[in-house]
């Protein structure tokens, strides 16, 4: 039962992340910035995570394969999610990102020959049904379904496909490796931001 625990504060925490992430570019800070400032802070906690493994970071070819797919994945889509709530609304972008599990389901069943169970594949349709049902318009100025929705539905790509690579690493990659992957490749997407 720990898993659940973890997935619950999981859940926490990216909620009252995702309502504070507008903040600063709302305030005037550049999303570029803001992605620079995320990356740089992911340096403490891998190099914490890293010495708490007490086995060293995975190099080996399938290590870094999947760690490098898992932290563009991962970088590629907070760089599209910082643009995101630049341009639209954050009450309706993290509501599309969150549906980003429904990929890894899928991928886990064509892949894998995963199975989930009739209350699982009615949630599944549920959600992607209601994807072109969101409608928001608190001004005449909103633009409706604009570049932020390609932009959400990007992230949620991105990130269900992350997931997937993340449930294949952790069958031989220990979870301080990965995310020392992830902090990796988000630091080499920042010349990308800026540009």
């Amino acid at each position: 039962k720990s898993w659940l625990r973890y997935a619950l504060v999981t859940t926490l925490l990216w909620g009252v992340w995702g309502a504070f992430t507008s903040l600063p570019s709302e305030h005037g800070f550049p999303d570029t910035l803001t992605y620079v400032v995320w990356a740089l802070t992911m340096i403490p906690p891998a190099i914490w995570a890293l010495r708490r493994a007490n086995t060293g970071l995975q190099r080996d070819a399938r290590s870094v394969l999947l760690g490098l797919a898992i932290g563009l994945l991962g970088a590629g889509g907070q760089m599209l999610l910082f643009r995101a709530v630049t341009l639209g609304p954050t009450c309706l972008i993290f509501p599309i990102v969150s549906l980003s599990p429904v990929i890894t389901i899928l991928m886990s069943s064509v892949l894998l020959h995963e199975r989930t169970g009739k209350l699982g594949i009615a949630g599944i349709t549920l959600a992607v049904i209601s994807l072109p049902l969101f409608d928001y318009s608190p001004d005449a100025d909103t633009h409706r379904f604009g570049s932020w929705f390609i932009l959400a539905l990007a992230v949620m790509l991105a990130w269900g496909l992350q997931a997937y690579f993340i449930k294949l690493a952790n069958a031989t990659m220990s979870a301080e490796s990965i995310f020392v992957y992830m902090m990796l490749t988000g630091l080499l997407f920042i010349p990308v931001a800026l540009v």
